[in-house]
């Protein structure tokens, strides 16, 4: 996979709920993930932290792209379950940024982790299973 491409890709492609949170793809390699969220104050909660719902959205996005560098793009597959323990306030003016990495990719159920960082600060840490569907598993139109 050449970063360079996935990255252009990306930039290409991204839906607007993550262009809104102007998600940007930092590195790509098998299995792996990292990308950035910009400390914007559209993004902050009363206290002037990051929202936990923009981090939460920024997990489940980079470990997307990790699994998509195993499985391409075209592998259909959903988010199962995804819990974020929250560290530490993310306060400005750092940028989070978010490491993914795939500890499992079964051909169903895939596992795996995300760090995100704010500065030298470890902010919040996730676990996320997706699971990977099949054309041949929908059912047939009558």
């Amino acid at each position: 996979m050449d970063r360079h491409d996935a990255v252009r890709q990306w930039e290409k492609q991204k839906s607007h709920f993550v262009a809104l949170l102007d998600l940007s793809l930092e590195h790509v390699e098998k299995g792996k993930a990292v990308m950035r969220m910009p400390w914007r104050s559209e993004i902050s909660n009363g206290t002037g932290a990051v929202h936990g719902g923009a981090i939460v959205s920024l997990c489940d996005t980079v470990f997307y792209i990790a699994l998509a560098s195993i499985y391409g793009r075209d592998q259909d597959t959903t988010t199962v379950a995804l819990q974020c323990n929250f560290l530490a306030p993310a306060l400005p003016p750092h940028d989070l940024l978010a490491e993914a990495t795939v500890l499992r990719a079964g051909r169903r159920i895939c596992y795996g982790e995300v760090h995100v960082r704010s500065g030298e600060k470890l902010v919040a840490h996730a676990t996320l299973n997706f699971l990977n569907t099949y054309a041949e598993e929908k059912p047939k139109k009558a």
